[in-house]
């Protein structure tokens, strides 16, 4: 059995951090692994906090038959773990290897660490029997002259596509254009994981990647133009898609490349079989085995016995709470009124 901590598991509006979670508790019913949400940190042995840095205060006090797994929707970079916060009996998870030397060269040295992908919902994102006509276009927080490189190449070879912007559509949509694209460019910034871009891969559409050359090849909104410091975003480890390989697509790393790649896809996208890259390695079922292993390596839990075992002490943390659903449920309600207006003054 184990014990999820999550707040964004609270919330109606998608969002990376909710999928993460959601597409977790997924694969454990498919196994038939037992499991609470919000209960109480010391409920069952198995603690994992997803994303609730509040929680974090008071695991150091925790006895020591609860074991804990933290993240990895905590913390951006090791200096934003508040001082006050000690972690060193935790797993922290890292969505990419990325990601976790990223943390390492930076200094972090706070507890054990751990590389854990989510998994992918391959039963919501599947391959269409429609016919493909379109390209999709998919832009994240890169620069607008960037943007026009690419649509300028498209619109010389008379390719017709459908441009998505992040934060300017809605999952339906998204699902939509997957369905009727024959392969997708993916313009976006570094991603810890990059769920949105395996979605599309696990729909069977093949893409080509416009990768980052450093962490800081991005236009971010202003508050968070300050977010990494000069060094941080010069670090060149960071990618756009971590978790991709030439059964995926293409790769490129500067626009010089961009013609030739493009001409491939055009060409030869009939013969990538992303899906079963992700059926393979992100699948939703083999991720949540994988996360419960790390139990058994670091704390000797070993993945039958959780079948076995049952809540120690009932009672609920904070998050399960009516006040604090309500506040979630207001909290969404007042992002989707700003989301709205924003869209109808653009």
């Amino acid at each position: 059995m184990i014990n999820i901590i999550s707040r964004s598991y609270l919330s109606n509006n998608v969002s990376g951090p909710q999928k993460v979670v959601k597409n977790f508790i997924k694969g454990l019913e498919a196994l038939g692994y037992p499991y609470v949400v919000n209960q109480r940190l010391d409920a069952c042995r198995r603690l994992w906090i997803h994303d609730d840095v509040y929680a974090l205060k008071f695991i150091k006090n925790l006895p020591s038959n609860i074991h804990v797994v933290i993240g990895p929707n905590l913390f951006i970079k090791p200096s934003n773990i508040p001082k006050n916060i000690d972690i060193k009996r935790a797993v922290f998870l890292y969505p990419s290897q990325w990601i976790k030397n990223f943390w390492v060269h930076f200094g972090y040295t706070g507890s054990a660490m751990e590389v854990w992908p989510a998994g992918i919902d391959t039963d919501d994102f599947y391959t269409s029997r429609v016919e493909k006509k379109l390209v999709m276009l998919y832009f994240k927080q890169r620069y607008r002259e960037e943007l026009k490189i690419v649509e300028n190449l498209l619109n010389d070879r008379h390719i017709e596509y459908k441009l998505i912007v992040y934060r300017k559509y809605d999952e339906k949509e998204f699902r939509d254009i997957l369905t009727q694209s024959k392969y997708g460019i993916w313009l976006g910034r570094q991603e810890s994981q990059g769920i949105a871009l395996e979605e599309a891969l696990a729909c069977g559409v093949p893409l080509l990647v416009w990768d980052v050359d450093s962490l800081g090849h991005w236009d971010p909104p202003i508050k968070e133009k300050k977010l990494f410091t000069d060094e941080e975003s010069g670090y060149k480890l960071a990618t756009v898609a971590e978790y991709f390989d030439s059964t995926c697509g293409i790769k490129v790393t500067d626009s010089a490349h961009l013609g030739d790649a493009l001409e491939t896809m055009e060409g030869e996208w009939k013969q990538f079989n992303p899906r079963q890259y992700i059926l393979n390695n992100l699948d939703y079922k083999k991720q949540a085995r994988d996360l419960l292993q790390v139990y058994h390596e670091y704390y000797g839990l070993d993945f039958e016995s959780g079948f076995m075992e049952e809540i120690i002490w009932s009672g609920s943390w904070v998050n399960d709470r009516f006040h604090f659903k309500m506040f979630v449920k207001l909290k969404d309600l007042i992002r989707n009124i700003i989301n709205i207006w924003k869209n109808t003054i653009v």
